[in-house]
């Protein structure tokens, strides 16, 4: 594909992740992500083949895009890191959170696309875990355990939060209902 071709894929997943954003992915249909990308139908039935293999193309687009875009984003301390990590992944600084909860909803059916998931669950652990350690080796967090473990129980930390914090929940409001949380889980020594 060339590069005309190739942004214009990227164009109608983009397009797709949002159509699944508001309609969730049992919902969305070619016509849609037609009308929201500009694209026709023969052209999507052309880059996809069929409507399933669109919706797991545009969650892969969307993971993908999410890490790159917090790994982009990487400065400062190790804290710094953890919460621009979090702040993203609990719903704060990104709108991507509707996506993974269908992209999650689709893996529970599909055992192809669970084995693609898991790796992406795990490409997040890892980037998490990499912060954890650099944190426990300066000595901003105070915490004994292994950084793998940790990062386990960050990510299932930032997995609650993040479903209510896409429900708009008001308790969630308060900054310090993730950052105290994660203070605690990690011993943070830093402010």
């Amino acid at each position: 594909m060339g590069r005309r071709a190739g942004r214009r894929r990227q164009d109608v997943l983009e397009g797709a992740a949002r159509v699944i954003a508001e309609r969730g992915a049992e919902a969305t249909r070619f016509a849609d992500v037609a009308e929201v990308s500009g694209v026709p139908i023969s052209t999507l039935q052309y880059y996809f083949g069929n409507r399933e293999d669109l919706l797991v193309a545009a969650f892969r687009h969307a993971a993908a895009t999410d890490l790159e875009t917090v790994r982009q984003g990487l400065q400062g301390t190790p804290w710094q890191r953890l919460l621009h990590i979090a702040r993203h992944v609990a719903g704060e600084e990104g709108g991507g959170w509707r996506v993974w909860v269908e992209s999650w909803r689709w893996a529970l059916r599909d055992v192809e696309w669970r084995g693609e998931f898991l790796r992406d669950y795990a490409a997040w652990r890892g980037l998490l875990t990499e912060v954890i350690a650099d944190g426990v080796a300066d000595g901003s967090f105070a915490v004994g355990d292994d950084p793998v473990r940790l990062a386990s129980q960050v990510l299932a930390l930032l997995d609650g939060l993040g479903m209510p914090t896409a429900l708009a929940d008001p308790a969630l409001k308060d900054p310090e209902v993730l950052t105290g949380a994660l203070r605690r889980l990690l011993a943070v020594s830093e402010a």
